[in-house]
C-alpha cells in the first residue's frame, strides 16, 4: 500500500519523529476516521461535491487510498488529517501563504504521490489542529494547494525509487 511507502520514507527521513517501532496511536486514529466522516457528510450538505473513492490502484501495482475527490470547479484531491500538533506554525489563509512548515511534508509528499497517479495538479488539504488551546475556528485550516507536472513527478520518482531501494516493490 502507498501508506507503507511514505511512513517508511518518512521513518527514515525524521526516525525521531517517526519511530518505526511505534504503533499508530488507537485514539488518534479513531477520532481521525470520525472527523473524516463527519467532515464529508458536513461538504455534502453545504452543496460541495465531494466523495470518498473506493481504493485505487496505481499503474505500478501499488493500492492507495485518497481522502476525497473534489469536484467544485476542477476536480482536486482532498486530504484530511486531525492532528495533535498545534497551527502555530501554519499559514492562517489557505490562499495567502507561501507554503507549509516543514512538519506537513509527509503530507504534502502523501498528496502529491496520489494526484500524480490521478492525473490531477490540485489539491485540498483540511487539517484540524487539536492541539490548539483553546481550540478556536483558527483550529480549522483548509489549503489549496497546486503542484506542476516536475513537481509531482520528481515526488513520485522520490517515493518509488526508495520504496524500490527499501524492498517494498
Amino acid at each position: 500500500h502507498a501508506s507503507t511507502i511514505f511512513n517508511r520514507l518518512y521513518q527514515h527521513l525524521e526516525p525521531k519523529r517517526y519511530l518505526s517501532d511505534t504503533p499508530p496511536e488507537p485514539l488518534l486514529l479513531a477520532l481521525g476516521t470520525a472527523w473524516e466522516k463527519h467532515l464529508e457528510y458536513l461538504l455534502l450538505k453545504n452543496g460541495i461535491q465531494a466523495e470518498r473513492p473506493d481504493e485505487l490502484l496505481s499503474p505500478e501495482g501499488i493500492a492507495y487510498s485518497p481522502d476525497l475527490l473534489v469536484f467544485n470547479g476542477i476536480t482536486r484531491l482532498g486530504e484530511i488529517k486531525l492532528t495533535f500538533q498545534s497551527s502555530r506554525d501554519y499559514p492562517l489563509s489557505g490562499t495567502e501563504y507561501n507554503g507549509l512548515p516543514p512538519k506537513a511534508d509527509k503530507w504534502l509528499v502523501q498528496m502529491m504521490l496520489y494526484a500524480y497517479w490521478l492525473g490531477l495538479h490540485e489539491g485540498w488539504l483540511c487539517v484540524l489542529f487539536l492541539g490548539d488551546r483553546p481550540l478556536t475556528k483558527d483550529s480549522l485550516r483548509v489549503f489549496e494547494i497546486g503542484w506542476t507536472d516536475r513537481e509531482l513527478q520528481e515526488n513520485a520518482d522520490m517515493c518509488l525509487n526508495f520504496a524500490h531501494s527499501e524492498g517494498l516493490l
